[in-house]
């Protein structure tokens, strides 16, 4: 019987020999990456991120006067994505000082709660410099939502990303 053919068609699935090269890529792809990491200092992506969201939350007016019409809580929404993203960096630069090996689940919920802690201590400064930023919960909820998914996700897909750290360290073995 034909295979059939249109918008939904499989590709065909890879023989042996085709299984055996996907692999020496994903290999080599992360032997490379792995080499390239080796010269960005282990707190960099952090750092940046940290310092990204430190001057967005802090300053009085980051981006300058913008009238663009919103929708209603998209503030809360960017809370979420950059605290997402901070946990996100926090993860990964442990992952690559940990030497590309999986992280515990208590390190990893330890990293998630670091990056709620940064939330709310970000509030209570805004509170404290009185330069025109607002003190809101609702922010802390936010900031403490996108670290958790950032953490759950990370939990969630640790396999696949232990599997490629395997696979490096494999080639470093031979």
């Amino acid at each position: 019987m034909a295979a059939p053919t249109g918008f939904f068609t499989l590709p065909p699935t890879p023989t042996g020999a085709q299984q055996h090269d996907l692999h020496m890529k994903r290999t080599e792809f992360a032997e490379r990456l792995h080499r390239t990491m080796r010269r960005v200092p282990r707190w960099l992506f952090t750092g940046i991120c940290l310092a990204v969201i430190l001057y967005l939350t802090l300053m009085p007016d980051p981006l300058g006067h913008n009238d663009a019409p919103l929708f209603p809580g998209a503030d809360k929404v960017v809370h979420g994505i950059m605290f997402f993203g901070l946990t996100l960096c926090m993860l990964f630069d442990a992952l690559r000082a940990r030497g590309w090996r999986r992280l515990p689940l208590p390190l990893t919920a330890l990293i998630t709660l670091i990056g709620i802690g940064v939330g709310i201590a970000i509030e209570y400064i805004q509170l404290a410099m009185a330069l025109g930023r607002g003190f809101e919960y609702p922010d802390m909820i936010a900031d403490a939502f996108g670290a958790c998914v950032a953490g759950a996700l990370w939990t969630l897909f640790s396999d696949k990303i232990s599997t490629i750290s395997d696979d490096q360290n494999d080639t470093h073995a031979n």
